[in-house]
């Protein structure tokens, strides 16, 4: 089987990290290049994190672009509270020596998706902004996309105000482009992340594997436990974003239905809440225009990403 073509916005960003290690170990994604967002730290920190990340995985031939420093509409507001200061705070990584493309983010998406001879799969992981500019300035190439896999939103619950997601909440107006756009979406809430936990007590299996890929994990999740098993009380670290990759290499991890899903940018309580629509379909006002992801299956979800961390050491070695 061809492997799927793949383009991945992204803010590393811990679980970013380990989403992009287990795209770049997959036999079933084509990653054809990586853009950069504002979200987790400045767009200029979290390109250099891509850059690391490409250089520790010997995968540096994957072109990197850098994206909007800021919303459509609002100025970022970083998560030093839970990423640090470099916004992948904990593994130490010499700085990088590979450069971006001179091409900015949205240019190279639309340059990657009209030379490509297949339909070509968005994952964006970080705020939606540069997909929505990207969807807004080249409407002509929207029939090219397959679909978009997204993390962000949520049914039940938000994290940033009661009901909205921090990657929505950073640009609401961003994510209705996106979800506007009559091109498929996966949505990978809070409702489905929470569940994909690596828990505190699983964390010495990645310490205790050797080689650089595996202590990079290790890095990442003891960093990441200071928010997420220490001030949030959860019993692991919650790999959001890995979930939006790892459903393009597995579906039968997830639990997803067939929904309308809208966002809400308009009300004093709920600008940025995930709207969806889960009544008996006779019941509802708009058509589905995506899956919203609601459960997983954990333990195959942790065995994927520790198999992609053995496929990345594998090649490294073999190299």
């Amino acid at each position: 089987m061809s492997k799927r073509p793949v383009i991945i916005d992204c803010d590393p960003g811990h679980d970013d990290a380990i989403a992009l290690l287990m795209a770049l170990a997959s036999d079933k994604l084509d990653v054809k290049g990586i853009t950069t967002i504002a979200g987790n730290n400045t767009v200029e920190k979290t390109t250099i994190n891509t850059l690391k990340i490409l250089e520790l995985t010997g995968m540096t031939h994957i072109p990197v672009a850098v994206g909007r420093r800021n919303p459509l509409m609002q100025t970022i507001q970083v998560a030093n509270d839970v990423h640090g200061v470099s916004g992948m705070d904990g593994p130490e990584l010499p700085d990088p020596i590979t450069k971006p493309v001179d091409l900015s983010a949205v240019e190279l998406i639309a340059k990657i998706v009209e030379e490509s001879e297949e339909k070509v799969t968005l994952v964006a992981v970080g705020p939606f902004t540069n997909i929505g500019v990207f969807l807004l300035a080249y409407p002509h190439l929207h029939d090219k996309i397959e679909c978009i896999s997204l993390m962000g939103g949520g049914y039940y619950e938000g994290n940033r105000t009661a009901l909205s997601e921090f990657n929505i909440w950073q640009d609401p107006e961003a994510a209705r482009v996106v979800m506007r756009s009559g091109i498929p979406v996966l949505l990978h809430g809070l409702d489905v992340t929470h569940k994909a936990l690596v828990k505190k007590d699983e964390f010495s299996i990645f310490r205790e594997e050797k080689g650089p890929i595996f202590q990079f994990v290790a890095d990442l999740l003891d960093f990441f436990a200071i928010c997420y098993t220490g001030e949030r009380k959860l019993e692991g670290c919650p790999m959001h974003d890995s979930c939006a990759i790892a459903h393009l290499i597995d579906p039968t991890l997830f639990t997803s239905y067939d929904a309308p899903i809208d966002i809400d940018l308009d009300g004093t309580l709920t600008r940025g809440a995930c709207i969806v629509d889960l009544r008996p379909r006779e019941r509802r006002d708009n058509p589905d225009n995506g899956k919203m992801v609601l459960d997983l299956d954990r333990k195959r979800f942790l065995n994927l990403i520790i198999d992609s961390c053995r496929k990345i050491e594998s090649n490294l070695k073999n190299a």
